[in-house]
């Protein structure tokens, strides 16, 4: 405790040095063409991330057209701090912001935290949100906590859907994309398949709806594996020679959506309506052989889950009085696993018969936000915003009983917050924002999350920006309620465990030069420090009986300093991006015996290209991405928990993008032109289990995509 109050005390002097500061120097007198902004962000739409708190950064349409993106992972692997994190056998991908895993960082659609297996708004698959409906994706770095609840430590990624048409009439849209996966591609066996289809109708000036469907057939990674219908047989035997299957589980995703925006007057409504399916399929490598009249019949013990989402969303705004604003949101999201386990006949290609077929896992959230802003619009110098927000999450996880059975473990947490944001206006160029929220948890004590923003504008363009605040993550479903008990495993969670919690500082600095006449350059530079206490790890204990128990404890402490330079420079056809962050990473695990007190230090560095060649009406475009040694905590084959450190790798992606003709464009690219496929992670020096390693697979290798689009419209 004394840790967090020396450095709140350090932050506190940093925060008010640097606005202090920064009201003795004088403004730039220089005289620069105001950049047009691309992200209109209003402060009363609870859709989008306040800019006048936060620096949000932002990856438009046009951005997510060129990489012919389909879901959130196919997009954000380019993002300077942010790493996805795949997992071959589960399928699924999740994201780290700063070396914090998923656990740390919010995902929000319309401003409304998105459903997960054992949270809300975390540790979400990111394969699972598809993006072709949406406008744009903002990315806001940095501890969120008073706006956005818990959990939003590392910062928000905030997903923002299409709403209507610019005139009245119809838009169709159709896509079809064929994709490699390394070099595998067959047209319906191997590979990549998506299609896509939208519909928009703008009534007229207060009525639009929209609705669409998506399917995304990925047939796995094979890499050295020999597919499902492969066992090697000599001498009329089975020899298990652990290559059937394939490196990455295949699986089938379909996504529905449909979505009114009806204008009431002053108010606005708008409802989306979305159904999420996902099909896996896992295929077991072990091969029994046995006979069946008098020959050899072999199979295999596979798995296979299936996914079920509904999401109903609605957000109502409008004027309470003048320039007084309200948002209130309202949702329900429940989704369902289902768990099959059967005896595939390998020879006949089929199902021979169904071991299991039972609901795996179950969630149920009723959600709502509402907050009024601008409460005192009169004054110059002051001004309020207040909000609640409430969640109730009931479900189970039911890896439980080992068997399957219906004895699961069926739990509810509920969270009622009610938070504050004010602003004082100290100068024309002086702002302070000092914020709270209360929450109050079934499961946890009574806590207080608080946040300290300033603004100082030096100029138009030269802007100073500070924030520091909370770092609150309470513990997920799964730490919590975890339970799987049975004669050879006893793996639970601990319903005691206590929130993290800490401080992060984060400060902005930004600038646009004019560069000749038709050039700007955007710089922007950050510093940034996330501290965490009673970070949530495994252990293994005893418990009652005297039985080794594998759970979960408060005992580590996880520490994050750095420093981002990114810049962005336009001129005439071309847009560059140039970025790099100085990471340094320091985490502790109390169990083990001596632990290394130095930060590991990482560059990471990102540029991006895009040439728009008109004469040909098409946009060149490249993302290249380099992440530096990272240290994290691993588990090891034997399930043991390791401070490691993660080998540095390359990414680079390609594409243009053309317009055949007014309705028809086609996409042509490359992912991982470096064909990057698995990356070590290594016990860091003076561990306690010294030797641990382990090897992840984060990519397919080499691949190559096209996607055709047809658009279509009809005015009324």
């Amino acid at each position: 405790m004394s840790l967090i109050k020396n450095n709140f005390l350090l932050y506190f002097l940093i925060f008010l040095s640097c606005n202090l500061n920064a009201q003795e120097i004088e403004s730039d007198s220089t005289k620069i063409e105001k950049l047009s902004e691309v992200v209109v962000v209003g402060e009363s739409n609870v859709m989008s991330v306040s800019k006048k708190l936060f620096t949000v950064s932002t990856i438009k349409r046009k951005d997510i057209d060129n990489l012919a993106g389909n879901n959130l992972a196919d997009i954000l692997f380019n993002n300077l701090n942010i790493s996805v994190n795949p997992d071959a056998s589960s399928g699924r991908s999740t994201v780290s912001l700063f070396g914090l895993d998923g656990q740390y960082v919010k995902i929000l659609v319309d401003g409304i935290p998105v459903i997960s297996d054992n949270g809300v708004g975390n540790n979400i698959d990111i394969t699972q949100i598809n993006i072709d409906d949406v406008e744009r994706v903002e990315i806001v770095e940095g501890s969120m906590g008073v706006l956005y609840g818990d959990n939003s430590v590392a910062g928000v990624i905030n997903i923002i859907t299409k709403r209507g048409l610019k005139d009245n009439g119809w838009e169709l849209q159709v896509s079809l994309q064929e994709e490699t996966v390394g070099n595998e591609f067959e047209l319906f066996d191997k590979g990549r398949h998506i299609q896509n289809f939208r519909a928009t109708n703008q009534v007229n000036e207060k009525l639009s709806y929209a609705f669409g469907v998506s399917r995304n057939d990925f047939a796995g990674f094979y890499n050295d594996y020999k597919g499902p219908n492969y066992v090697n047989i000599q001498d009329n035997l089975v020899v298990n020679d652990s290559l059937r299957g394939t490196e990455w589980n295949p699986k089938e995703q379909i996504t529905a959506s449909a979505n009114v925006d009806l204008d009431l007057g002053q108010h606005n409504v708008f409802y989306k309506l979305q159904y999420f399916n996902e099909d896996l399929d896992i295929y077991n490598r072990v091969v029994n052989g046995r006979y069946q009249n008098g020959s050899l019949n072999p199979t295999a013990l596979d798995k296979n889950y299936i996914t079920d989402r509904w999401v109903n969303n609605i957000n109502v705004s409008g004027p309470l009085n003048g320039a007084t604003k309200y948002n209130f949101s309202l949702s329900y999201q429940n989704q369902k696993r289902n768990y099959k386990e059967f005896i595939y006949n390998i020879f006949e290609q089929r199902t021979q018969s169904v071991e299991i077929d039972a609901l795996s896992q179950s969630s149920e959230v009723w959600y709502s936000k509402a907050f009024v802003n601008k409460i005192f619009p009169q004054s110059d110098f002051f001004d309020l915003q207040l909000g609640y927000e409430f969640t109730n999450q009931s479900g189970f996880d039911a890896n439980a009983t080992g068997a399957y059975s219906n004895e699961v473990v069926k739990n509810t947490i509920s969270n009622y917050e009610l938070f504050g944001i004010t602003e004082f206006q100290l100068s024309k160029k002086l702002s302070i924002n000092p914020g709270a929220r209360f929450t109050h948890s079934t499961q946890f004590d009574n806590h207080l999350i608080w946040s300290l923003s300033s603004n100082y504008d030096f100029s138009d363009k030269l802007k100073l920006k500070a924030v520091v605040g909370s770092a609150y993550r309470a513990p997920n479903f799964e730490e919590l309620f975890f339970y799987f008990v049975d004669a050879n495993h006893n793996v639970q969670g601990n319903p005691d465990l206590q929130p993290e919690d800490g401080i992060s500082v984060f400060v902005n600095l930004k600038d646009t030069f004019r560069i000749a006449k038709e050039g700007y350059l955007n710089t922007s530079f950050n510093f940034f420090h996330i501290y965490l206490k009673d970070a949530i790890s495994s252990i293994t204990t005893e418990d009652g009986d005297g039985r080794i128990l594998f759970t979960q404890d408060n005992i580590d402490y996880s520490d994050r300093l750095g420093f981002t330079l990114d810049n962005s420079f336009i001129y005439k056809n071309w847009n560059i991006g140039l970025g790099a962050t100085y990471l340094g990473v320091k985490n502790e695990i109390q169990a083990f015996e001596t632990n290394n007190d130095d930060y590991l230090w990482s560059l990471n560095l990102q540029t991006s290209l895009a040439y728009t060649i008109k004469k040909w009406n098409s946009i060149v475009s490249a993302q290249l991405k380099h992440t530096g040694e990272t240290e994290g905590i691993f588990n090891n084959a034997n399930g043991d928990e390791f401070v490691g450190i993660t080998d540095a790798y390359t990414w680079l992606n390609a594409s243009i993008r053309t317009n055949i003709t007014s309705n028809l464009s086609a996409t042509l690219g490359a992912r991982n032109i470096f064909d990057v496929v698995n990356i070590n992670s290594a016990a860091s020096s003076g561990a306690h289990n010294s030797s641990a390693t382990t090897s992840r697979l984060i990519g397919n290798g080499r691949s190559y995509f096209l996607k055709l689009l047809y658009n279509l419209n009809f005015k009324h």
